[in-house]
């Protein structure tokens, strides 16, 4: 029997709440190329050091230390795109595989975010 992630699952809550913190830190030191795929792979790579700089940051809705105008209206577009993407989740009850699975349907959901 496979590992099923529902839509209601903390798991996608957290991976979801990284790719904005994660994201938003790639974004104030000029990283914006695959910004969510990146994203998910450093929390991925280090959950533990993820958790020990989560303590530190703004809340993820907060723009935080961004100050370039273009990363702002990205990362607003991005918290939109989440939100948008959190709540097409949970209408379509949708379940993933595999964490790989889940990070492969978020990173496709959310690469075309401008």
């Amino acid at each position: 029997m496979g590992l099923k992630i529902k839509w209601n699952d903390d798991r996608v809550k957290g991976a979801t709440t990284a790719i904005l913190l994660i994201g938003r830190d790639r974004l104030a030191r000029g990283k914006k190329d695959d910004l969510v795929q990146r994203s998910l792979a450093d929390y991925r790579d280090d959950p533990e050091g993820y958790k020990a700089a989560k303590a530190g940051w703004a809340d993820p809705r907060e723009l935080g230390p961004l100050t370039n105008p273009q990363h702002v209206a990205y990362y607003r577009n991005l918290v939109a795109a989440v939100d948008a993407l959190l709540k097409k989740m949970t209408e379509n009850k949708r379940q993933s595989n595999s964490l790989l699975e889940l990070d492969n349907y978020l990173v496709a959901s959310l690469k075309d975010v401008r």
